[in-house]
């Protein structure tokens, strides 16, 4: 491989695709990006099996082609500290790559490509496998209101975002079993028998991929157990997650709430960060917090080794007196999500059984969340 290509295009696609890699020890040709000449681009690729980042970027100029692995960290220290707007890549005796600038030539290892998986060395979509778009600005901001939920890297079945459809609307989803995240996105036409398992690395990577690009359309494609999403010349394949999800249907409409708190999210999220900061350092019931809701009033406490808080405020309650214990912690990644304007919904039943949080008056961004048990 011999050729000329600007630095700031490579670099910015080697650190596209290397969100999709990860150490491997065994075989570390998967620790590497892979690079190859293709149709006068250089085709950039990552994967850990399960998630492969796909990109290219046109090439200044070809003398000859070929194809690499290499570790991108130290490269990409390097190259973020040339200022030369062309670079040379050249490599010689198949396992060393000089990168040449106007006065430098450095030297890193290869490694050959024999082992490389090119399970989608050729990727063909079409409107047979298309299962939905949307901007990819509603895409990351449907994944970030529920991706905090799916924290059980342990449990693979909820180590996910569930993403359904269901007449002219999506459902995202995320459970780790304490609590439960649910978003309703309308979209312009019915999609048939989609539902799917999205890994949470998957959609991390996605997130940091798009947060700092342009607005623009992501496709979203599915055939047979993978996922791709499309987004201009970024290709992310994930491998769907094929266990059961638990039924959120269910749970987000079995319960008979009889007990309400309504409370402006600015003045609460300032009560949950204050009383945080004592019941985060406590190391029996770490962000353990109780409410108390009597005679229209609400009492918080939270409590560590060496300090507690009490805070009482007048609220808009209706219902028999509660008390009950909830994850400070837990609440406040759901409520930060929601305008400082707005006002939030709590609803109870009994200081053992869950909670449903909203935005006032909406139905489509709902959180159910489990307590904690009740300490005196």
């Amino acid at each position: 491989m011999h050729i000329k290509v600007n630095r700031q295009n490579f670099l910015s696609a080697m650190r596209i695709v290397e969100k999709a890699i990860k150490e491997n020890k065994i075989k570390p040709v998967l620790s590497c990006v892979y690079i190859k000449i293709k149709d006068n681009k250089l085709n950039f690729c990552g994967t850990n099996l399960e998630n492969t980042i796909k990109t290219s970027i046109d090439i200044e100029e070809v003398i000859t082609a070929g194809e690499i692995a290499f570790h991108y960290s130290i490269i990409d220290e390097y190259l973020k500290e040339i200022k030369d707007d062309i670079i040379t890549l050249r490599v010689e005796e198949g396992n060393v790559l000089f990168i040449e600038t106007e006065d430098s030539t450095t030297e890193f290892a290869v490694f050959s490509t024999e082992d490389y998986p090119n399970s989608f060395d050729e990727i063909i979509l079409n409107d047979n496998n298309l299962k939905f778009e949307m901007s990819s600005d509603e895409l990351i901001d449907a994944f970030e209101k529920i991706i905090f939920a799916a924290d059980s890297p342990d449990n693979i079945a909820m180590n996910c975002i569930r993403i359904e459809s269901i007449l002219k609307h999506l459902h995202f989803v995320a459970t780790n079993t304490y609590r439960l995240a649910f978003l309703k996105k309308a979209i312009s036409t019915d999609v048939e028998n989609f539902s799917v398992s999205v890994p949470a690395d998957a959609v991390n990577s996605i997130i940091k991929i798009l947060k700092t690009a342009e607005v623009d359309t992501v496709r979203v494609y599915q055939d047979y157990s993978h996922l791709y999403f499309v987004y201009k010349n970024i290709i992310i394949v994930t491998k769907l997650i094929e266990l059961r999800f638990p039924d959120y249907i269910k749970i987000l409409t079995n319960s008979k709430y009889d007990k309400k708190m309504t409370i402006g999210v600015e003045k609460f999220t300032n009560i949950l960060k204050r009383v945080s900061i004592f019941s985060r350092s406590n190391f029996e019931s770490k962000y353990a917090t109780t409410y108390k809701f009597e005679n229209s009033k609400m009492c918080v406490s939270a409590l560590n080794d060496i300090a507690k808080i009490n805070e009482e405020i007048a609220v808009d309650f209706t219902g028999e007196d509660l008390k009950i214990s909830l994850n400070v912690k837990f609440l406040l990644e759901f409520i930060q999500n929601i305008d400082k304007e707005k006002e939030i919904e709590l609803e109870f039943m009994y200081s053992n059984s869950s909670v449903k949080v909203y935005e006032k008056d909406r139905d489509d961004y709902l959180y159910i969340l489990m307590p904690l048990a009740l300490r005196d």
